[in-house]
């Protein structure tokens, strides 16, 4: 009579054996191949992940993917998330790709003066997100809470960045990985001069997208920021145009003359101080730029149509150098 042991032994020998023989007839599929993506959900079973590969014709042979599950034991192991076979992989390249959790990873670049709609719509163009769920949750008190970010949404507090991302991520995990990578990146080195400034940070990240909207001159911004602190402590109207737009929601459009009269709490024709929040995420440049600006007496400003302004102290030369650009600009 064979005892326990042997009968063990032999088991495991039949279960090598047979382990063995799958592998041998294991092969990719055909060579008519085209790059497949799979999405394997948080929670699948190796049941299911097996059924979602086979599915999708990435398994020639779904038995020998689950004989490798079964005999190394990673059943539970498997990673989530989305997957791309550019080529036709074996069942072992199949099982070694989720066990190492070698997901698709997008290549997503914030541009600096991007707003939350801007960046819902990048992310929403690749699949990463639906827009309005981003939204909505960037403008969740408990998200907010949870992140430490002080106004009513999450603009002004993304970093403007290139960042790594997975489908796999919620809208809460991709506003979690811009919002530390904003304090990481500012927060340490300028901590102690937001204190000094007398602004809350909240204030000052909406100075610095004011900054963001009004110049990409990063030699000009020093002074834009010093025109909004002069304008501030006058108790004058910022008279800025980004902010009339971002309360109307009409990006990329011209403003008129009564959307410069259309009452909003960014309208800051209307209202005297600064707006209730940023009106977009700015870079390093903007942010500097609102924590020092330039020794100036300058109050107004006017764009040369070039991208760059002039910058003027006094009312008159301003209409002045408004006058000239207009005529400059209706001539081109």
């Amino acid at each position: 009579m064979y005892s326990q042991k042997f009968k063990v032994a032999l088991v495991l020998l039949l279960g090598m054996a047979s382990l063995f023989a799958f592998l041998l007839m294991d092969t990719p599929p055909s060579k008519d191949w085209q790059m497949a993506k799979v999405v394997i959900p948080k929670g699948s079973t190796s049941s299911e992940v097996a059924r979602l590969l086979a599915e999708r014709k990435v398994l020639q042979h779904p038995l020998v993917f689950r004989m490798l599950i079964l005999g190394s034991m990673t059943g539970k192991r498997l990673k989530f998330g989305e997957y791309s076979f550019p080529t036709p992989p074996s069942a072992v390249e199949a099982w070694k790709k989720l066990f190492r959790g070698e997901v698709t990873r997008y290549s997503v670049t914030i541009p600096e003066g991007s707003n939350l709609y801007d960046i819902a719509k990048i992310l929403g163009g690749i699949e990463l997100v639906d827009p309005e769920k981003f939204l909505e949750t960037a403008a969740s008190p408990e998200v907010l809470r949870r992140l430490g970010i002080p106004g009513a949404t999450s603009e002004g507090f993304l970093f403007p960045d290139t960042y790594l991302l997975e489908k796999s991520m919620s809208p809460e995990d991709i506003l979690e990985v811009m919002a530390r990578r904003f304090r990481r990146k500012i927060l340490p080195e300028w901590e102690g001069r937001v204190r000094e400034t007398g602004f809350s940070l909240l204030q000052l990240v909406t100075i610095a997208s004011i900054i963001e909207k009004e110049t990409g001159v990063d030699e000009e911004k020093p002074f834009v920021s010093a025109v909004i602190r002069k304008r501030l402590s006058l108790g004058m109207p910022l008279q800025m145009d980004p902010t009339v737009i971002y309360g109307l929601k009409r990006f990329g459009e011209e403003l008129t003359k009564k959307d410069l009269q259309t009452p909003s709490p960014y309208n800051s024709y209307l209202n005297r101080g600064l707006p209730p929040g940023p009106i977009a995420n700015p870079g390093i440049s903007a942010i500097q730029a609102a924590l020092f600006p330039a020794d100036s007496d300058y109050l107004y400003f006017v764009s040369r149509n070039d991208g760059s302004h002039k910058f003027s102290r006094t009312l008159q030369e301003h209409n002045r150098g408004v006058a000239s650009y207009r005529k400059e600009k209706t001539v081109d």
